[in-house]
């Protein structure tokens, strides 16, 4: 007995280990693939936002995974990832924070003056774009997958929108879907291209896990540096 069951779990081992293996080996090549690793002489300047912080949470999970935590790490990571090319990077925060002063009352109030700030940080700094980096929720929990938005009118923003979204479905797995219109306030009322970046949803428990990975969030960040190089001509 003890022989018979020995094999299995010696096969089923090194299945593991090689399976494991696999998948650090595909990870290097397609992180290779899009590394954002040029050096160039222009000047541009971008500004991550990412969404909510301090009293405002965002989605919340099931099982009290905080939308404000995944985006704020992912920004972190996009920075890390643009700097070496020469790209000027700044946060709307850079910890668990909000804009709004103690004593002001009204949900949609303080989401303005939140906001407001942001967009404000992101004019004083003459950002060349503006990225908000979101994770989305649906009551039914079924959808998945990245999203990017722009503002209707704009542009270079659709460019923007459009250069992030063709990164982001390159990762394995992912919806294939692309750019589109949205109706967000904060691209609505900066001055320089703006979009809006759903990495994922939090409804869905298959996708929360990935979202909450660090390997996961490289990819995500990958992806978003990589569709920012190329709006900026970066090879």
């Amino acid at each position: 007995m003890r022989l018979l069951l020995g094999v299995p779990g010696k096969k089923m081992a090194i299945g593991f280990v090689l399976g494991v293996m696999s998948l650090l080996i595909f990870s290097v090549l397609w992180q290779g693939s899009t590394a954002v690793v040029s050096h160039f002489e222009e000047h541009y300047t971008v500004m991550l936002d990412p969404g909510h912080g301090g009293y405002d949470p965002g989605a919340i999970s099931s099982q009290g995974v905080y939308e404000k935590s995944i985006n704020l790490q992912i920004a972190q990571k996009v920075k890390e990832m643009l700097s070496p090319s020469g790209i000027e990077v700044f946060l709307t925060r850079e910890e668990d924070i909000d804009y709004v002063p103690a004593g002001v009352k009204g949900k949609i109030t303080k989401k303005q003056i939140d906001l407001n700030r942001r967009i404000a940080m992101a004019s004083q700094a003459k950002a060349d774009v503006f990225v908000s980096l979101h994770v989305n929720a649906t009551p039914q929990g079924q959808n998945s997958g990245a999203e990017t938005f722009y503002h209707y009118k704009s542009k270079s923003g659709k460019e923007l929108a459009e250069l992030i979204q063709q990164e982001l479905i390159k990762i394995p797995a992912m919806n294939r879907r692309i750019a589109k219109p949205g109706d967000f306030y904060v691209i609505n009322n900066t001055t320089m291209p703006a979009v809006i970046v759903e990495v994922g949803y939090l409804s869905s428990s298959k996708e929360q896990e990935k979202l909450q990975q660090s390997w996961y969030q490289e990819q995500l960040s990958r992806a978003v540096a990589k569709g920012i190089a190329r709006y900026f001509e970066i090879p």
